[in-house]
């Protein structure tokens, strides 16, 4: 099964409600920028590919307001290569054959440039039809390997993506595993059925070993399963010194509660690792105090370009941003800033641009490899006194 986009939207549980923007650019509600003034000569259109409506229509804003507070900045700034920037919103929900749709829409509507959808799935469906000669697409947030690469392992020319895919927080959380925690033997638990929790676990396998690690426990099981007791009294048995979890937050809670009954009778340390699918609120900060996980984003990361950042979007939007705002924004500021580096608005040249390029983002310093990965520092942030505390940024080496 392929998890659309609920790699995200599990880690977000933001029920918040953030201005709609419209097709001119400007803000609905809140503390709103000033309307744009109307370009005069040629534009840069850029399309934003997100969901309008029904349960998804918030999360979609919230990415939108990322995009278009970039665009802002830039167009005080005198624009692209000297034209400002136009945008439009095509409703793309987390359905492949409808996001499939908006995207030849937009195509067919004169747009090179395409930032979105929002989910894994419509980001796919989205990149199929993105045509390598005359368009060139981000996905800010979908962080199936799919995205960027086809079927056959191709990598898709001119298909980028803002947040790190699946496989990139497993190694980083592997790695912190080994170096920071100083383990040696692992226990990972899978949900087969479960695309996301598949590839990262083999992720973290594969990375933890190249550490010289050894996971020493392997055990499949379903998110309806009541009952962990007897799998952590075998991975306790094994000797394992952290068990690796990149599930929904019911489930964490679920092991993490019958773990701590374990350390009760058995006080040997294990410690739970987990991934971006955590942060979420329905994540009980009491049972997983002491645990560790990995995100996208956080908040309160004190480089001065992410406090600028946080401040500005505050100012513009009357709420505090989240990773959808923040990977919106990486996402249009990258393709715009690689537009400016490549001199041209020619899409193969753009697209170089970002293949060998540098970036500056709210989520780190950016680069891409040889899939159109973006590889950046991976936060790693510890529960403890039901608080997420920062811990530190994992930073991996990935070959081109």
């Amino acid at each position: 099964m392929m998890r659309w986009g609920a790699e995200l939207l599990l880690a977000l549980s933001l029920l918040i409600l953030a201005p709609q923007c419209n097709l001119s650019g400007a803000a609905e509600g809140g503390s709103t920028p000033p309307l744009p003034t109307p370009a005069s000569g040629p534009t840069l259109r850029i399309a934003l590919l997100s969901p309008t409506t029904a349960e998804l229509a918030t999360f979609g804003r919230i990415l939108r307001n990322g995009s278009v507070l970039a665009f802002d900045e830039w167009n005080s700034r005198g624009g692209v290569l000297g034209r400002r920037i136009e945008w439009a919103v095509y409703d793309a929900d987390c359905d492949f054959e409808a996001a499939g749709r908006a995207a030849q829409q937009a195509i067919a509507d004169g747009f090179q440039f395409i930032i979105g959808p929002l989910c894994s799935e419509a980001a796919i469906a989205a990149a199929q039809v993105t045509p390598a000669d005359t368009a060139l697409m981000i996905a800010p947030t979908a962080t199936h390997p799919l995205v960027t690469v086809d079927g056959q392992g191709q990598t898709r020319p001119t298909v980028f993506r803002a947040s790190y895919a699946y496989p990139l927080q497993a190694q980083a959380v592997a790695r912190f595993a080994s170096e920071a925690l100083q383990a040696r033997r692992a226990a990972v638990l899978v949900e087969p059925s479960d695309d996301y929790s598949a590839t990262l676990v083999d992720a973290f396998a594969k990375q933890f070993a190249a550490q010289g690690g050894e996971i020493v426990y392997r055990a499949p099981y379903t998110p309806t399963n009541p009952d962990f007791s007897q799998t952590l009294q075998a991975i306790s048995d094994a000797r394992a010194e952290v068990i690796y979890l990149p599930a929904a937050a019911p489930v964490v809670n679920r092991v993490a509660g019958q773990l701590n009954q374990l350390r009760r009778s058995n006080p040997k340390e294990l410690t739970l690792l987990g991934s971006d699918s955590w942060d979420s609120a329905e994540l009980d900060l009491t049972v997983t105090s002491g645990s560790y996980f990995t995100l996208h984003f956080f908040l309160e990361d004190e480089r001065p370009l992410t406090r600028q950042w946080a401040d500005a979007y505050k100012a513009t939007y009357a709420l505090e941003p989240d990773t959808l705002a923040a990977l919106g924004y990486d996402a249009a500021t990258i393709l715009a800033e690689a537009i400016q580096q490549a001199g041209t608005f020619e899409v193969k040249t753009v697209a170089k641009a970002l293949e060998q390029g540098h970036f500056e983002g709210v989520t780190g310093p950016i680069t891409f490899d040889s899939q159109h990965n973006p590889i950046k520092p991976v936060p790693v942030v510890q529960l403890k006194d039901e608080r997420i505390i920062f811990t530190e940024y994992i930073n991996l080496l990935v070959n081109n």
